[in-house]
């Protein structure tokens, strides 16, 4: 099997490993049946497909990254051919990484104003702030990973 395929693979299984996960909490601490997961007018068959077809967006999304991870590294390591090998390949996961750290702060920030705007109608409830909470952690947290780890070049 080839490499970037068995990866998305192995991300594929940690979505679903995710959404199971995700799921039973949620149905044991509401007590709810499973049905109530399944789409009453198909009998599931439109729950059925969005789940595969998630399934297979992560496979197309960690045989991605892992192409872009090969290709950004063959590049970084022609770039930089006087550093020893050992240390090329640690600052090059460092500076990779923290490319990703920053979309993803990025995208975390945007996404306050928008829970915001969608999700609170009248006066916040605890839910509310936690969500916003964790958005602005979690922006701030990868922000400053990508600060600390970036390169001042772009490896790209």
């Amino acid at each position: 099997m080839d490499k970037h395929l068995r990866i998305g693979m192995i991300s594929m299984s940690i979505w679903i490993l995710f959404l199971i996960l995700l799921f039973s909490f949620y149905l044991y601490i509401t007590k709810t049946p499973f049905s109530y997961l399944l789409d009453e007018e198909t009998g599931g068959f439109i729950s059925g497909g969005f789940f595969l077809v998630w399934a297979l967006i992560w496979v197309c999304i960690g045989k991605h990254y892992s192409q872009d991870y090969d290709t950004k590294k063959k590049i970084f390591i022609k770039k930089y051919q006087e550093i020893d090998i050992k240390y090329l390949n640690a600052i090059f996961k460092k500076a990779y990484f923290a490319d990703i750290a920053r979309i993803l702060s990025r995208v975390s920030f945007v996404a306050i104003p928008f829970y915001t705007a969608v999700n609170i109608k009248d006066t916040p409830h605890l839910k509310d702030y936690i969500f916003v909470g964790i958005f602005m952690i979690f922006s701030i947290t990868t922000y400053i990973y990508y600060k600390k780890n970036r390169i001042k070049k772009d490896f790209s």
